[in-house]
């Protein structure tokens, strides 16, 4: 009888481990750096938040996670903002390819930034 409970317990277990909620995306510590940027704008907490987001879409690609939306758009706003246009453009152009519905705001941040270069 106490056989029949442990395999019991057992098998509920493991049935229920599966049913967990899954993540669809990773974002590591991206409350966070942004909080610091906006309470103190300056280039350190810009570059912090940066790298955050590029420690993002590394981790996502390693566990086969999709590129949180808006994700590329903000990077490409951020590398604006340090006078990085050519990566801004690059990731304006990523966030357009992988989220088709950014296509009119990410074509609007692709002319201005390139009028303004």
């Amino acid at each position: 009888m106490k056989k029949i409970i442990v395999v019991f317990f057992a098998l509920l277990i493991m049935s229920t481990y599966g049913c967990g909620p899954k993540r669809l995306y990773h974002y590591g510590s991206y409350s966070n750096t942004l909080y610091d940027y906006r309470k103190d704008s300056n280039h350190e907490n810009l570059m912090k938040h940066i790298k955050e987001m590029e420690s993002i879409v590394v981790e996502s690609n390693e566990q086969g996670m999709r590129i949180p939306p808006g994700l590329y758009g903000e990077m490409g706003y951020m590398y604006l903002k340090a006078k990085n246009t050519g990566k801004a453009l690059e990731y304006f152009n990523r966030e357009r390819n992988l989220y088709p519905e950014s296509i009119i705001l990410m074509d609007r941040m692709i002319k201005s930034t390139k009028e303004d270069s």
